[in-house]
């Protein structure tokens, strides 16, 4: 019978899995650090992060903002049904960091608000909008997105079109898969974005149309599910916007698909989910 032992670094103390984040930034070793430290939330916890943030160390002030980013209650065998601990203290430590000049600390910040959603933080997270640093902005990409105010709207508008690809990739996301804002100006952003140079980045705004239900996605659609490129998005697209003329190439690219032997399970499944989606449509039509 083989055994499951509990990894030794869940033992460890405090203390030492500070020194470990620390020593290893940001390898996997120094991610496994921080999110056993992440399920520590008590009065001790938060003093070792207000210790950290007040270093002058700026590899000690990120781990504070990352620390602070999820920290949570203890006492849960699975992370995701944790409340958050000290909710308000730790937004506190996240708004501090927005006025750090480090821009690692300020990345580690905006993205810790991305988890602690604080509406007052949206003003201070607006005047990092041009900041030169494509980490900082790819950071205000993924915390806009989760605040539906219509300034933070325009800004991912204006991250969806930023020079670095990551950038435009995650405000894409966030402005086409997350939010649901809708109008002209934010279709025609998308649009533009599905002809993107980047590959994700045009998958990105093919699902964004689709969750609109723009009539234009559909004859892209039909190109792109031939392709030799078809990914995840194109195939979600689908799903999200499901009609009868869509089955043919779908079925097409399932025929061509199941013939190899290394489907990826996660596309496969989409690929279904979406023929399902276009075959309960074609029926109703009929």
């Amino acid at each position: 019978m083989r055994r499951i032992v509990e990894p030794r670094i869940r033992r460890w103390s405090t203390e030492r899995l500070i020194r470990l984040a620390l020593a290893s930034g940001s390898t996997h070793r120094g991610w496994a650090a921080v999110a056993l430290l992440h399920r520590r939330g008590s009065p001790e916890m938060l003093a070792h992060i207000h210790a950290l943030a007040r270093s002058p160390g700026a590899r000690r002030r990120v781990l504070a903002m990352d620390i602070a980013a999820q920290l949570r209650s203890p006492g849960h065998a699975h992370d995701y049904e944790s409340d958050p601990y000290a909710l308000d203290q730790t937004q506190a430590v996240l708004m501090a960091g927005l006025d750090d000049r480090h821009p690692r600390v300020l990345q580690a910040a905006i993205t810790g608000l991305g988890h602690r959603a604080a509406p007052a933080a949206l003003p201070a997270l607006l005047g990092h909008l041009d900041n030169a640093d494509s980490g900082v902005r790819l950071a205000l990409a993924f915390t806009l997105s989760r605040h539906a105010d219509a300034s933070a709207i325009d800004a991912l508008m204006r991250l969806a079109s930023d020079r670095d690809d990551d950038v435009r990739d995650w405000a894409t996301f966030g402005l086409g898969a997350i939010s649901d804002a809708d109008g002209a100006e934010i279709r025609a952003l998308l649009w533009a974005n599905a002809h993107d140079p980047n590959r994700d980045v045009r998958g990105e705004a093919v699902v964004g149309l689709a969750r609109r239900s723009d009539a234009r996605v559909i004859e892209l659609l039909k190109t792109r599910l031939l392709d030799d490129d078809c990914r995840v998005y194109e195939l979600e697209a689908a799903g999200e916007m499901p009609r009868p003329e869509l089955l043919e190439p779908l079925q097409r690219l399932r025929a061509d698909a199941e013939r190899l032997h290394d489907i990826d399970p996660t596309w496969h499944r989409r690929l279904l989910d979406a023929i399902d989606a276009c075959e309960l449509v074609a029926d109703a039509a009929s």
